[in-house]
């Protein structure tokens, strides 16, 4: 066992144990692993501020001036740390080109459908990246019993995208979404603060040049400029982080989407799915639909089946059925009617007003001609 270099003496040493770890973590399916130093991220807190002052993160009170500062200055808060292990683990994209159900269906980002290859069900993927990381950290104690280690995964005080960038194993594009060589940008990413010395890995010099391909094909204009995410108009923000109810302004800029939205992945010629390897075997998996009248029926019980475990589950039974009236007004036919009509006996008055919403949506876009009006 050794501890050797645990006050801080770099040198071939640790550049043996970083590469052979980095290594390791591939092997157990990370798709890019690299190391950062934990040194200030003050291009990132600046960017968190001006995102929080110009009220671009309005709506997630959890987002605030304090945690931008913490999330930055990793050090400050573990005086032990000597690096930051940059991690990135793949996810399979829905097939965006296969033919579309008969069915009105609604639409969930892929990420929310992760689970390991050996099984179908899906899986919340921050419990699936804690394990995975705290393996990883096992396995280092065989060598190294001093070490000291936080994880963090999406939910912590930390910036992990400054972080993997840092790393090299990815770049920001203009969605704001890391990139990387082999996954793409559907990845979901993990960080490990150290007290190994482990020496930094170079930052990629790659970068999305020219192309605003995701900019222009964000069906609400949420892509304010390179980087620039405007939390106010993102599908994602409104189907999966909002509580109560949706504008109705905004209702028709949801589309399908019921769960998150993968639009400004899909579209971006790097993550082209011929152009990306496999991953641990997985070929992409069908576009994530759901028949959006079986979801009306839901109760808490047939939701937990569906989706307990899954990031889906803590949006809640009642946000989703919210997300999947509103994309019935968007996309349902006038088959789906009389389900509105029998959903709404049983809603509260919000739900009354979406459900009425949504009939006359779809009497208005298929112009029903028994459609009387609404009163």
């Amino acid at each position: 066992m050794h501890d050797a270099g645990l006050n801080g003496i770099h040198g071939p040493f640790w550049q043996e144990e970083r590469d052979r770890m980095l290594a390791a973590a591939r092997k157990d399916g990370w798709c890019a692993a690299g190391i950062a130093a934990p040194a200030p991220f003050p291009d990132a807190e600046a960017h968190l501020l001006d995102s929080l002052r110009s009220g671009r993160l309005s709506g997630m009170p959890w987002m605030h001036e304090r945690r931008a500062h913490a999330a930055t200055h990793l050090a400050d808060r573990f005086p032990w740390a000597q690096s930051i292990i940059a991690l990135a683990w793949p996810y399979s994209p829905g097939d965006s080109s296969a033919a579309r159900p008969t069915y009105p269906a609604g639409r969930i980002a892929s990420y929310a459908l992760l689970s390991e290859s050996d099984s179908t069900r899906p899986e919340d993927y921050h419990s699936l990246l804690e394990r995975k990381c705290n393996e990883l950290i096992r396995d280092l104690r065989l060598s190294h019993p001093a070490l000291r280690a936080k994880i963090f995964v999406d939910h912590g005080w930390a910036v992990d995208r400054a972080i993997a960038e840092r790393a090299g194993i990815g770049f920001l594009g203009k969605n704001s979404c890391l990139i990387t060589p082999h996954g793409g940008s559907f990845v979901l990413l993990a960080s490990i603060v150290t007290s190994l010395p482990y020496p930094p890995t170079a930052p990629s010099r790659k970068s999305c040049g020219s192309c605003t391909t995701c900019m222009a094909a964000c069906p609400t204009g949420a892509i304010r400029a390179p980087g620039v995410i405007d939390a106010r108009k993102c599908i994602s923000y409104w189907t999966i982080e909002h509580e109560g109810p949706i504008p109705e302004d905004i209702r028709p800029l949801l589309g399908d989407w019921i769960f998150g939205c993968d639009i400004c992945q899909d579209v971006c010629p790097i993550n082209m799915r011929k152009s990306l390897p496999p991953m641990h075997g997985r070929e992409g998996s069908p576009a994530a639909l759901m028949d959006l009248i079986s979801l009306l029926s839901l109760d808490s019980e047939r939701f937990m089946e569906l989706f307990g475990g899954s990031p889906i589950e803590r949006t809640g039974r009642e946000r989703l059925l919210r997300n999947v009236i509103i994309a019935l007004g968007n996309v349902g036919t006038p088959a789906a009617l009389p389900h509105l009509e029998q959903h709404r006996e049983h809603a509260d008055e919000a739900g009354r007003e979406l459900i009425a919403w949504a009939i006359m949506a779809i009497r208005q876009r298929t112009t029903d001609p028994s459609s009387l009006p609404l009163h």
